[in-house]
């Protein structure tokens, strides 16, 4: 497995004028990351076919990776013009990706909206999907669903979303501490439903994510047992990406290269 930063999580020194998306790439390879995550506002989206060669002709030279570019979608919209823009935007994103050799887009489903009904939005949510991964599987692009909207939470809604589009290149993006907003100030038992969630939507990852912040003065993460997910990933022959967000609002060098440390400790034990 590869570790890679989310730059959202840099957004930060992004907002500051720290640094730009090239001088990030310094930061993550002195950090010792494999790779990067990008976030749309991070690139020139005024012409993003550029703006991604750009980027990964910048990782091919320190040898860094491309785990995945974030879509940004919402599907549910109740404007059939938003939908429709919205899926022109990822077919887009789709074939500007593929042709720099980025062949995975992290994506959601969408936000519920007050008044509007769920089952509706999810049906929304479905046609659009439905018109986005045939293109995606021309282009060999996985589609990493994550569980982050509003509109299909949890796991097993999920699940069932992507067997209903019936797109081969759907696939998911488990966001371990998303089904469980409030983690950090959770108690222990209380938290097992991380565990559980994550565990039914692992078999179709595609991409991870892995929340960080805050540590132990073991170097541990203060509030998920990371072996525990690291050990879901072992029965199902993942070997893909583990993206690291920095959640926090500090400065994200010292936090995202003590995750770093600890993913790599972790991943040199199994």
């Amino acid at each position: 497995m590869k570790v890679a930063i989310g730059t959202w999580g840099y957004r930060k020194w992004f907002e500051e004028k720290k640094c730009d998306m090239f001088a990030l790439l310094d930061e993550v390879k002195a950090i010792g990351a494999d790779g990067i995550e990008i976030f749309p506002q991070h690139i020139d989206r005024s012409n993003t076919a550029k703006a991604l060669a750009d980027v990964k002709a910048a990782c091919d030279a320190k040898g860094l990776g491309v785990a995945s570019l974030i879509c940004g979608n919402d599907f549910a919209a109740r404007q059939a013009h938003c939908r429709a823009q919205a899926v022109a935007n990822m077919i887009r994103d789709i074939h500007e990706a593929s042709a720099v050799g980025i062949d995975h887009l992290n994506v959601f489903t969408g936000y519920h909206q007050p008044g509007q009904d769920p089952v509706m939005e999810t049906m929304r949510v479905i046609d659009c999907f439905r018109e986005v991964t045939p293109v995606a599987q021309e282009k060999k692009v996985s589609l990493c669903l994550e569980n982050h909207s509003s509109v299909c939470r949890d796991a097993d809604s999920i699940l069932w979303l992507i067997h209903a589009v019936r797109g081969e290149s759907l696939w998911t993006n488990p966001d371990p501490s998303n089904f469980l907003p409030n983690f950090t100030e959770a108690p222990e038992a209380q938290r097992e439903v991380i565990y559980t969630e994550t565990a039914k939507i692992v078999p179709l990852a595609a991409n991870m994510h892995l929340k960080i912040r805050d540590f132990k003065p073991d170097g541990s993460h203060a509030h998920l047992d990371v072996s525990r997910i690291l050990e879901m990933l072992k029965p199902v022959g993942y070997d893909e990406w583990i993206v690291l967000e920095f959640f926090g609002r500090d400065d994200p060098h010292e936090p995202n290269a003590k995750g770093v440390a600890l993913l790599k400790r972790l991943l040199s034990l199994r």
